[in-house]
């Protein structure tokens, strides 16, 4: 990444980070700044150091000077602790503007051409992810899973980033908490566990328009292949490419083995042994909810190792119906 790239990213979460409100009560030592916490979360990911802030401590003692100092913009550097105690009083959505900012920034010098595709779009996956999990501490906004008598609670996020095949960079956008609150209580005072789904039905309200400069086309496991998910996003006006397993969705299954389905094969040499892939496909495909159908493209993917004798790798898709 070039310095006027970088620069730029981090001119964007300074200005986010100076608009916030800082809500911690006058008179108390207010020595580190919150953007100062900001950039030091974000370092973590930039240096990739396990000890990062133990790392940058030591050399300003030795050369009284540190990386998130000079490259960053620190001025104070927070201890792990200070920063998650900073942070948590932060509503995420509050800088969620940066990401996109980032991203008209990079496609302005060039950054995105590598991972344009499909018409010109880009790729975007989305995926849970926990980024905090304890059989002890919990708050009232935990998830929660029960197994063996011990319950596990923990964050999650969806997380949604910029891929390309080939292409090892990824290129992140706002995610989306997933966590239990008042919203999800049912009429009889029990509690629903918030999902990735609805985060999911989430983001696009909050973030379709945002991102629709990118024309993307979304990327999801198997949770997504349903009706209402795919019609929301199509409402959007994106595409999407969703895993699609016969188990969970026998409807499709049936037809798609009462159906002649059009296939492709290669073959191709890997350095040790031949590998056939087979692509089947049909289109046209109804997804039922009720009384309404949405129609779809359905692909499937076989490799055949030839040494092994056997499959390798099979997996089934669905993808909107253009």
């Amino acid at each position: 990444m070039g310095r006027g790239i970088f620069n730029k990213l981090l001119n964007n979460l300074q200005s986010a980070g100076e608009g916030l409100e800082d809500k911690r009560r006058k008179g108390f030592d207010l020595k580190y700044k919150l953007i100062d916490a900001l950039k030091s979360a974000l370092s973590v990911f930039f240096f990739q150091h396990p000890s990062m802030l133990d790392f940058q401590l030591k050399m300003k003692e030795k050369q009284k000077r540190s990386n998130l100092e000079t490259l960053i913009g620190v001025r104070e550097i927070p201890s792990n602790v200070q920063i998650t105690t900073l942070l948590d009083r932060i509503n995420p959505d509050s800088v969620s503007s940066v990401f996109n900012e980032n991203l008209l920034a990079l496609d302005k010098w060039d950054g995105l051409k590598d991972f344009r595709c499909l018409d010109d779009g880009v790729l975007l996956a989305l995926d849970g992810v926990w980024y905090f999990s304890s059989q002890q501490i919990h708050c009232e906004h935990c998830l929660h899973k029960t197994k063996d008598g011990l319950t596990t609670y923990f964050h999650s996020a969806l997380a949604g980033t910029i891929v390309r095949p080939g292409n090892t960079a990824i290129l992140p956008v706002m995610p989306e908490m997933i966590a239990n609150t008042d919203d999800f209580a049912h009429e009889d005072n029990s509690k629903k566990q918030d999902c990735e789904r609805n985060a999911a039905k989430r983001w696009l309200l909050k973030h379709a328009d945002e991102y629709k400069w990118l024309s993307p086309t979304l990327l999801g496991d198997d949770l997504y292949s349903n009706y209402p998910f795919c019609k929301e996003v199509l409402k959007h006006g994106y595409s999407f490419i969703f895993t699609c397993k016969d188990v969970s969705h026998p409807w499709l299954a049936q037809t798609v083995r009462n159906s002649f389905l059009e296939e492709t094969s290669r073959r191709e040499w890997n350095g040790r042994h031949h590998l056939t892939y087979t692509y089947q496909w049909l289109n046209g495909v109804e997804i039922p909810d009720n009384k309404e159908t949405l129609l779809v493209n359905y692909f499937s993917l076989t490799i055949w190792n030839e040494k092994l004798n056997k499959s390798t790798f099979y997996n089934t898709w669905i993808t909107n119906n253009k």
